[in-house]
């Protein structure tokens, strides 16, 4: 047979189930609007049963600091509190408290909806970019080497078919008799006279 533990007192049990969940009502912030007018933030559960709300002490601060204190700030961040936001965040991390001191206004459980519905998306996005980009660039240059590769066969491939060429090259040899060729000049048993034939060979080896 289960026992139920027993309550310390009848108040106890009466509050913890009158407790309220659920959305606020417009009637439950003018309470705790003019009660933290009057007397200040202090400890907050202590403030809830003095205030008269049937809400946990969490509840009524997450309500004051997120929705209620006057110099709560509305509208969308802009893009110079984007910009700080990242800063921070590179600094300290997850510190929203923390980084939503350094942006008046703003509330910590805002800024933090905000980086992980906005700013971390568009990060890993941009993540995911740079790494198709670099494996694109990648293949790209394999393909650069390869076909830097093949033009160096090439040409190298050319370069031994010309010196194979050059190599297997002979000038043309002549097969006449070099010694029965006759110089047109005239003989020492001419006495050096020249004569119009003589003249007529010469004509005929200058081309002219």
């Amino acid at each position: 047979m289960d026992h139920q533990k027993p309550c310390s007192s009848n108040i106890n049990c009466s509050q913890d189930a009158e407790v309220r969940k659920g959305p606020w009502t417009m009637e439950e912030d003018l309470i705790l609007i003019n009660y933290i007018a009057n007397h200040g933030e202090g400890v907050w559960n202590s403030l809830a049963k003095s205030a008269g709300l049937k809400r946990t002490g969490k509840s009524c601060r997450l309500r004051w600091l997120n929705y209620l204190r006057p110099d709560v700030r509305r509208g969308n961040i802009t893009p110079e509190e984007q910009l700080l936001i990242m800063e921070l965040h590179a600094k300290w991390g997850n510190r929203w408290s923390k980084i939503a001191k350094h942006l008046p206004g703003r509330t910590d459980n805002e800024i933090k909806n905000y980086w992980r519905t906005r700013i971390q998306k568009h990060i890993k996005q941009a993540e995911n970019f740079s790494g198709q980009s670099s494996e694109q660039s990648n293949i790209i240059d394999h393909h650069q080497q390869g076909c830097s590769s093949s033009q160096i066969n090439n040409n190298y491939n050319n370069d031994a078919a010309d010196n194979n060429a050059m190599d297997n090259y002979s000038p043309p040899s002549y097969s006449g008799n070099m010694e029965t060729f006759q110089p047109p000049f005239p003989t020492e048993s001419n006495d050096n006279i020249w004569s119009i034939d003589d003249l007529w060979s010469l004509q005929l080896l200058g081309g002219e």
